[in-house]
This record gives C-alpha cells, sequence and structure tokens, in this order.
C-alpha cells in the first residue's frame, strides 16, 4: 500500500527539493554562461558575424517552432501562471513545464551572442533553471513511485525555487535570487511558503557557479551618495524620471515587435525585417565610432558607463538595437539592457545636475530594472550584492520610487501586480 511521502510543508522535502534544484541549476547555468562569454568573444573577434543577423533570426525562429508543440505551456510566462494558480489535485495530471524548454533556450541564446544580437543573457538562463526544475520534479515524482510513495507535487514550489537558483547563479547574488522566485509571479506578495526551497536553491546555486568559474558581469568601483538632505531631491527626482524611462522602453520593445508580427504575415519576413534593421544600425555604429560596442551582451559598454567613459547618446541606441533584436524573434533576456539603458540615462543626468558619474548610473541601472520588472526588492539587493553599492537608504528610495513611476509596464507581462 502506498504512502503519503514528505509533504511540501515540512522542511526535509523541501531542503532537498532547493538543493537538487539549485546543484543541477548553478552547473547548467556556468556552462551556459561560459557558452555565452566564449561566443561572444567570437564575435568581439569577428566582425564580420554581425552580417549572419538576418540568418541568424530566421534560424531561431526555425528552432522555435520545429520544436514548438513539444514548448507549448513551457514558456517563462507559463511558469508565471503556474505559480499564480497552482492546484495541487490538477497539478498531477498535467504533464507541466518541458524540460526541453532549457535546452532549445540555450541554443536560441547562442544563436544571439555568435551573430551579435543585442539581447542579454538571464531571460534564457531562467528558463534554463525552470527547465532544470522541471526535471527534479519529474525525477522525484519517478523516484517516489518506485518506493512506494505519493508524490506531493507542489510544481510551483519547484518553479519558484529553478528561478531564484538561476537568478543567484547568473549574477552571484543569492539574496537578489531569493527574492526573484519568490516574488517574480506575483510581486504583491512573497511566496514565504516556498521560502526554504527558494534559499537552499539560490544559495547552493550561487556557491557551484562560483566554484566552477562562472562568468558573471564585472563592475567598477561605485562611489555611493551619502543619505544627505542636498541628495535626497536630485534621487527622488531622477528615480520618477527612471520609471517614466523604464515605461518607455517596455512601451518601445512591445510596440516594435506587434508592428512587425501585425503588419508581416510571413513568420520568416516577421522576423527578417527587424533582423535587417539591426544589422543596418550595426553596421552604420561600427562606421561611427569603429566598433560593435552596442551589439552583444554589453558588459564592457555598462563598464564604461558607470566609469564615465562613455557617449551620453549611448543609451538611446541601445535601447532601439534592443527592441529590433527582440522583434526579430532573438532570446536571451532584456535584465542586462534594461541595466545599461538605465546606467547610460544616470550618467547624462550626472552630467547636467553635476553629480557622481558611478553613483547616478548604477542608481540608474537598479531603478531602471526595478521599474521594468516590477521587483524593487529584487533591485536593491542586486544593488548591493553585484554593484557593490554600499549606502543602502537612497538606493532602496531609488529602486521603490522608479517602481511607483513605472506604472502597470513590466517585461513579464504574466505578474500579478499589487495594481491589478
Amino acid at each position: 500500500m502506498s504512502t503519503a511521502g514528505p509533504s511540501h510543508q515540512y522542511w526535509p522535502g523541501q531542503v532537498g527539493r532547493g538543493l537538487s534544484t539549485g546543484i543541477l541549476t548553478g552547473l547548467l547555468i556556468s556552462l551556459y554562461s561560459q557558452m555565452v562569454f566564449t561566443l561572444t568573444a567570437l564575435n568581439r573577434s569577428h566582425g564580420w558575424l554581425v552580417l549572419m543577423i538576418i540568418p541568424g533570426a530566421m534560424l531561431t525562429q526555425l528552432v522555435y517552432r520545429l520544436f514548438g508543440d513539444r514548448l507549448r505551456n513551457s514558456t517563462t510566462g507559463d511558469a508565471i501562471e503556474a505559480i499564480n494558480s497552482h492546484n495541487w489535485a490538477q497539478s498531477q495530471a498535467e504533464a507541466g513545464l518541458s524540460p526541453l524548454m532549457g535546452l532549445v533556450a540555450f541554443i536560441g541564446a547562442g544563436i544571439t551572442h555568435l551573430v551579435g544580437a543585442s539581447g542579454g543573457k538571464e531571460g534564457a538562463g531562467v528558463q534554463i533553471g525552470l527547465a532544470s526544475a522541471a526535471l527534479v520534479e519529474k525525477a522525484e515524482d519517478r523516484i517516489a513511485g518506485q518506493i512506494g510513495y505519493i508524490h506531493d507535487s507542489r510544481r510551483d514550489h519547484y518553479l519558484i525555487a529553478g528561478a531564484a537558483a538561476a537568478f543567484a547563479a547568473l549574477f552571484d547574488a543569492p539574496v537578489a535570487g531569493v527574492f526573484f522566485g519568490t516574488q517574480l509571479a506575483s510581486p504583491k506578495s512573497t511566496r514565504m511558503d516556498a521560502y526554504l526551497s527558494a534559499v537552499c536553491a539560490a544559495f547552493s546555486s550561487s556557491i557551484i557557479s562560483q566554484a566552477t568559474g562562472c562568468h558573471v558581469m564585472a563592475i567598477p568601483p561605485v562611489t555611493p551618495l551619502a543619505p544627505e538632505i542636498a541628495n535626497i531631491a536630485p534621487v527622488v527626482v531622477f528615480a520618477l524620471l527612471t520609471g517614466l524611462y523604464a515605461r518607455l522602453f517596455c512601451y518601445v520593445l512591445g510596440h516594435v515587435r506587434t508592428f512587425f508580427q501585425t503588419h508581416v504575415r510571413s513568420h520568416y519576413l516577421a522576423v527578417a525585417a527587424p533582423a535587417t534593421i539591426l544589422m543596418a544600425i550595426s553596421l552604420a555604429t561600427w562606421a561611427l565610432s569603429g566598433s560593435f560596442r552596442y551589439n552583444g551582451l554589453g558588459t564592457d559598454l555598462l563598464w564604461d558607463i558607470i566609469s564615465d567613459q562613455a557617449r551620453e547618446i549611448d543609451d538611446v541606441v541601445k535601447l532601439l538595437m534592443v527592441a529590433f533584436t527582440f522583434a526579430a524573434g532573438f532570446v536571451g533576456g532584456e535584465v542586462v539592457p534594461l541595466l545599461i539603458v538605465g546606467a547610460g540615462f544616470g550618467m547624462s543626468f550626472s552630467h547636467l545636475i553635476n553629480g557622481t558619474t558611478s553613483a547616478y548610473a548604477t542608481l540608474g541601472a537598479l531603478g531602471m530594472l526595478a521599474g521594468g520588472t516590477n521587483l524593487p526588492l529584487v533591485c536593491f539587493a542586486l544593488g548591493l550584492e553585484l554593484f557593490g553599492y554600499s549606502e543602502p537608504s537612497l538606493l532602496f528610495v531609488m529602486c521603490a520610487l522608479s517602481w511607483l513611476s513605472s506604472g502597470r509596464s513590466g517585461i513579464y507581462a504574466h505578474q500579478h501586480l499589487p495594481y491589478r
């Protein structure tokens, strides 16, 4: 006779699931980050690869169409829906997310960075984490069946742990990873019931990524702003403006993509057209600047901005290239582009008020991310862990006000927001 297995509410089950998901995700994210680093270096040393942007967009479209049936209901949006609407009885009959989504995201992001499309890496990375969680869930379900236990599947707990582990490993920021996993689906509430799983997953994946030498973006030294009266007013104004800019970022990305999907009937031409524009912009910026600094992941550009060695128009150019990148169907992620665009806006603002460039560039990056993701606590923790912004007061104000100013915009369309 079958007996009930360790319930999700008991800590041994949560610890085991968190550690299993975190270790697997940490290993896969390390492999993924190494792939992105290698392909980015290859693209930088062979500039002619940007001429492959159009074939790359069409190949990405082909890959996703080939695996379309098997990946139906297996996107980040579907994972968010699964977390928000979990039903224990229903989850036993459903197939759940396909672990194949991780492999397809891996391939898609590889194409993006090989040809030099202007995308990030965390979107595909989070999908890899979600796929890892789905794989661990299936393995636990099979083991439970073999030993005669009823597997009390809590798919939402697995997915929360997978998202937390992926974010932590990508940025070597376990605290931010915990917040990301427990708040991604519904920023209006923190999933405390899955907290232990998320903590175990985030910290174990971060340890694994460190041990394997996972490539994490480097941030130059930042001089934080002291929480003084003279600094409060400029930061408040800047935060509100940054939130509006984040709204513009999401508007441009959404409407550029929708325009081509609406006005071009052929699936392949709908990605070839924006890919052609992206390649034209890439060649134009190369002709003017002598480099492809706006292409690819863009971590070098972020370093230059924070170090005050960039141009004041860099954020606008990056925004346009990111919009056409995702309109062309490339995958990767919007988090790093949001950081770069926000940092560029902060650099320009610091010049306007004669402020500290590194501080405002960092605040702009995190404020833009808070507005774009609707996750201010994640961005606050990321500022402390990744950017090394040691003064928390104005950093917290920046993230909170930017998020409030950004309104209903966001890169995660399926989130349950406080004002919806």
